[in-house]
This record gives structure tokens, sequence and C-alpha cells, in this order.
């Protein structure tokens, strides 16, 4: 979402104009663009888990029992019973949390059993076309998507590009991995050729089950329809080169864990997908999709499929569709790869997980929250920033955050419960898009992750679960979750009307401002108006003394008693230990009509050697977005290259004071010569151009 701009006449610089330009060569300002899920934030929902509306369908209707239907509440490896009615249900549960999005775990049909485990996660579809019979109807899923709507809520569906449910095997009974260099693949005449060659195109080999793979496929009787669409049912359409080593070409190529891997390669497979996937828009009226496994999958696919998606989604009416995938990895370089050059307009930010996690569990760990939120450039592009990031501490596979703190805190309860509010604040008062998995909101800890994270909310009968400590909380026993209320819960409620009637707490500007020991402040601005929030981690109280941008008095808004000491534009104050301190300025701050922008020489970046970066400075300390755009030299068309609202905080590896944006050389032919330049803009409306700076890209 924009930020609003204050409604006047541009004061315009031209001074620092190169000497060749004119006014008529020159950009005009870009507005940051957040993101689809800036304003947001989300429950993540695993539906066979959270709530069991209808006890009919819990065997599917099937009976059977476990081997047939793979329904066991006993066992946490199988079926349980929740279901879309239940979470219909609960809806207004979610609501009262405060949370204005649901994403729920893959509803379509499932391999209801295999490997000595059931689908009950949904991330071994069969037929990807409905809803699977122990979540219950096509009708009740439509009923579901309505009333989430009519609450004023998104939903959001986990959807599996890269894989089906286990259904083909090896003839020859064989699983591991064959690299394409000791057994490449053959095309339907013998002739062996490299997929990769032919990733995105139209003239993609034609394949013969029997002759172009290392070990032929093979699917039984029993299974030799089950996928829907049709076309999945084809063996030629997956890689079939065995389990994959999460290495090198086998990250692509390989079976995810025995999971049917697809060729998403060839033409058929990307054409069926953004079919099928278009189709669930229109069909069940959802609201965006979570990607799982999405760096599993090769970059063309996205690149053909992100786009025809989100068009699907506008012309059914929804302008902004929030897609997010999944890419199980803590660099933002990294990570900001599939934003910059896949075509992804979110990523899950397992950057914030990993760091501000680190924060949260142990004392004198600022610098990790000064090294994920300097990062935060690198996912800025004409459509994206990393306010529209999803962020979150734990998850359905690699444990709870309840899990994370009982264990750091050596299972010390108090500590357990201090460290986990502060987990809730540092989540839903820094920057992106909140995401909590079921149950944290009820202090459920689990012993681990994946099936030993994946509680039942309604009555349970795992024995385990029902001894299991919960933080804040005795044990649930044979009780319902939603019949206890938990402090968690409670702290939950108050975080979310805070930031309802102060939205620059979600969806501000966010400037890091000063480290101490474990304090850091940071500003949060939003329509002149500007807010200090303070974390302290230490488990004593900390002092520390920030800038801000207003000149006024403030009043503290949440956290516990303390005194702030306003000096001019200095604020001291010491926080209480496992605590946050948010204050507001009593009146807005005043902008000047004046300003001027400096860009940097071109250059390589340092941290990301293989991106030219732009880094431009403004004098002084107000709030002020700066654009960045980009011409190959002699043409007279501007790219944008995204927009910057906040300056960096001086660390080892990044000096403070710099706007940022990155160009990826690559793109272009060795040779050519760039032009950038920067446009800052205030809250007044002044405006101001620096000088264009060149630079020839060699490689």
């Amino acid at each position: 979402m924009k930020l609003k701009l204050i409604a006047t006449i541009p004061v315009i610089s031209l001074a620092l104009f190169a000497s060749a330009s004119t006014a008529a060569d020159l950009p005009n300002f870009k507005a940051i663009n957040r993101g689809a899920l800036a304003d947001d934030s989300i429950y993540f929902v695993m539906t066979d888990r959270f709530a069991n509306g209808n006890t009919a369908n819990d065997e599917a209707f099937v009976g059977g029992g476990l081997l047939k239907s793979g329904y066991d509440p006993t066992n946490p490896l199988y079926w349980h019973g929740g279901d879309i009615a239940g979470l219909s249900e609960k809806l207004p549960y979610i609501k009262s949390l405060g949370f204005t999005s649901i994403w729920i775990t893959p509803p379509v049909v499932q391999n209801w059993v295999q490997a000595g485990s059931g689908g009950y996660h949904g991330y071994w579809g069969t037929d990807f076309t409905t809803i699977d019979p122990h979540l219950g109807t096509e009708a009740e899923f439509k009923a579901m998507v309505a009333k989430a709507h009519g609450l004023g809520m998104k939903v959001i569906v986990d959807i599996v590009i890269n894989h089906t449910g286990d259904v083909i095997k090896s003839a020859i009974g064989m699983y591991s991995y064959a690299e394409t260099t000791d057994m490449p693949y053959l095309d339907a005449k013998g002739k062996p050729f490299d997929p990769a060659k032919y990733a995105g195109k139209s003239n993609f080999p034609k394949l013969d089950a029997k002759k172009s793979f290392p070990r032929p496929p093979f699917l039984s009787k029993f299974y030799k329809d089950v996928k829907k669409p049709a076309w999945l049912n084809d063996v030629t359409n997956y890689h079939n080169r065995g389990d994959s080593t999460f290495s090198g070409e086998s990250n692509f190529y390989g079976d995810f864990v025995g999971l049917d891997d697809l060729f998403t390669e060839k033409p058929e497979v990307v054409k069926g997908m953004i079919e099928l996937w278009s189709s669930w828009i229109t069909k069940f009226d959802i609201d965006g999709y979570r990607i799982d496994t999405a760096k599993h999958v090769n970059p063309e696919f996205w690149v053909a499929f992100l786009p025809k998606v989100l068009a699907a989604a506008k012309a059914a009416g929804k302008s902004e569709f929030p897609i997010f995938g999944e890419v199980y990895d803590p660099d933002p370089y990294y990570l900001s790869t599939f934003i910059t050059d896949q075509k992804f307009p979110s990523i899950l930010d397992f950057g914030f997980q990993n760091r501000a996690m680190g924060y949260i569990r142990a004392q004198g760990q600022a610098y990790k929250l000064v090294d994920l939120f300097n990062t935060d450039d690198v996912y800025t592009t004409a459509t994206t920033s990393a306010y529209g990031q999803p962020t979150f501490l734990g998850n359905h596979d690699m444990g709870r955050v309840g899990y994370f703190l009982y264990s750091a805190t050596f299972r010390d309860e108090d500590l357990t419960l201090a460290r986990s509010k502060l987990a809730n604040e540092v989540l839903f008062f820094s920057r992106g898009a909140p995401v909590m998995y079921y149950g944290d909101e009820k202090g459920l800890t689990g012993e681990g992750g994946d099936s030993k994270s994946r509680q039942d909310l309604f009555p349970t009968k795992v024995e385990d679960w029902q001894s299991e400590y919960r933080i804040g909380s005795k044990p649930i026993g044979n009780k319902s979750a939603f019949d206890i209320t938990n402090p968690l819960e409670l702290q939950l409620k108050s975080i979310s009307e805070l930031i309802s009637k102060n939205p620059a707490l979600r969806k501000g500007t966010q400037q890091l401002r000063a480290t101490e020991g474990s304090a850091v402040a940071m500003s949060r601005y939003l329509d002149g108006l500007e807010y200090a929030v303070i974390f302290n981690s230490a488990e004593a109280p900390e002092s520390i003394t920030f800038p801000v941008s207003t000149t006024s008095n403030w009043s503290q808004i949440y956290g516990p008693a303390t005194k702030a000491n306003v000096d001019g534009k200095k604020i001291s104050l010491k926080i209480p230990a496992l605590s946050t301190i948010v204050l507001k300025a009593d009146s807005k701050f005043v902008a000047t009509t004046n300003i001027t922008v400096n860009l940097q020489k071109i250059a390589y970046d340092y941290a990301t050697p293989y991106w030219l970066g732009l880094r431009a400075t403004v004098p002084g300390d107000e709030f002020v977005q700066v654009n960045f755009q980009m011409r190959v030299k002699g043409s007279s068309a501007w790219t944008n290259l995204g927009t910057a609202d906040r300056r960096t905080f001086k660390s080892d590896d990044i000096d403070g004071g710099l706007y940022r944006a990155f160009i990826q050389p690559r793109k272009f032919k060795s040779g050519t010569t760039v032009e950038a330049i920067a446009i800052a803009r205030n809250e007044s409306g002044a405006i101001a151009y620096s000088k264009i700076q060149s630079f020839t890209i060699k490689y």
C-alpha cells in the first residue's frame, strides 16, 4: 500500500542534474509499492487438526479404519477429523484475534495413506480439482470462503507445484538418484538431451515412457487414473530420476522423499498448472496462494506461471492476489532472487524467522535484527518490498515458536512465557505481514517439528498431547483448546486492537534508530505521525537513547510503564526486561520545503557481488522516500527499480544513512552502459533529483 503524501504543489530541486540533461529527460517520482500483503496478518491453519465440525466425514465416508481411510485420531501420523465445517465455525474466533487472512493447508484430494503415514497435511495430492472428502465438500468450501469474505477476511490456499502423491514406481525397483551425467534423458528416438536447455520453450523433445528415463516408470492398475486433471496420469510428465539428495541437479529433478516430481520444464506441465490453478480462483473465489517447495522448481516455470495466474486473478476481479513461495533458506539475498528473477510477488521470510528468533531466544543479540532489516532493500522492486513479505517464527515443518523458546530457556516456564510474549511483539510490531501458526496463541509447544508440531485444537485422543506442556496454561487433557483462554491469546488481542487504532504499526515505514546491549529502537511512520518501538530481549532492564524525526511530546501506548525523557529529537528511557515499549508522538512532524539527494557512483555491491549497488544519501533525518530509476545510455525510456523509504543502519557490513536499490548486470550484454538516477520526495511534496550516474557493464 502506498503511503499517503501531503497534498501540495511539489517543490522541485534541479540543482544536481547532469549537465547534459533537461527536465524533459527526467523521470517522474514513483512512490513505494508495498505489495499485496503489506496490510495483512495471517493465521495459518492445518485443517485436519483445527476443528472438527462434521464427524460424519472423519473416515471420508468409506470406513475401513486406518489402512483404508487413513483415520486414526490416536496417532499423530494419520487423519484426525478436522474439516472445512469446523474451520468455518471458528472463523469468528480467528477474526477476534485480529487476523485479516487465513492460510489453509492444501484442501485437495490426497493419497490417503502412504509410507506408514496419512496425507492429512495436504501435501500428497492426487486429485487437484476438488476437496478431499475427509475435509468436506465443494459446497462447504465455497460457503467457508463466503463466510470469511463476509467477515472481511481473505482465504489463501496452499498449493503444490513441485510434486504429487507417491504413485509412480520404478519398474526395476531402484530409487536412488540417477545423475544425468551418467544416465541422460533420451527423447522418443533415443537421442540424449538436456531438459534445462528446453525449459520454457515450446520445442521440448517428445518423450517415451520406456525409452526416455534411466529407470522406466511404472503405474499399477489401481493408480492408472487416480490423478486429476487427467494429464497428471501421464508418467512422462514426471522427472522419474529417483529420490532427491537435495544438492545439485537433484534439487530440481529428484523426488521429494519419494513424492512424484513433476517435469516442470515441459510445456504440457506448465500449461496444465496454469489452467488448474487459474480455475480455482473463479471456481472457489479464493484470494491468494502459498506455494510449497518453490525452490525445487526450475525458474523458467515460475516466469511463465506466475504472471498468467495473476492475470487470471485480475480478470476475476481480484486486483491484488497475494502469492508467496516457500523457499526454505535464511539468506535474504538468495530469497530475493525469487522475486527479482522468478516473478514471485513475495516469499515466506525465512530470513526473518532465523534472525528474529535468534534475537528473541537470547540476550545480547540485537545485531541480528540489524543484520535482518539492513538487507530489506534486496526485496525492493517496482512492485515489491520487504513490507509485503510474510514473516513468521515457527511452522508445521520446523516446529512451534513455543518449542524453540521452551528449549532455549531450559524449560523455565516463567521465562518461556515472557519470551513468548516478546516473540509476539517482535512479530507483530516489525515490518512484514505476520503469520501465526494455529495454536501458538494457545501456548502449544510440541517436542519438535513435523508431526510433533501438528496438535489438535479440538479434544485430542493423542495421549502425549493431552499431557504436553503449554505456555501459560495447564496441559489440555481431553478438553478443547478453544475452551481455555491463554495469556498469549489475550496479549495477541490487545496487540491487534492497538494496531487497528494505530495502523502505522502495521503498514508504516520502519526505520532502525539505535541498539544498546539487547535493546533495539526503531521508528514507524505513516501520514505524518511517528511512533517509536523499543524491544529488550535481556533478562534485565536496558537503557537506550535514540534519535527521532519529530519534535514533540510523546505518549506511551503499549508496554510496562516507563519514563521516557525527551530532549528535542532525542529520547532516552530504561526499558524493562523482556518487554516492548511503544511510544507515539503527540503531534505530526514538520517536513522541510527543500531537500537534496546525492547518488553515489555505481559499483558492484560487496554483499552481493553479482549486483550493481545504487546508494543515495539525503541530508537530515526526516522521513523521505527515494525512488531509483535506470536506462540504457542512449535510450530516453527510464525503468523504475523501486523506492526505498528508510535509511540503512550502520553495521559491520553496511554504511549507515543509505537509501539503496540494485541493478542486476547479467540482464544486460557485456559492454552495455547503464545510467541511473535517484529521486527524493518528502512528506511536504518537495522533490529533488540526483546527478545521473553511469556504469559500463563488463563480464
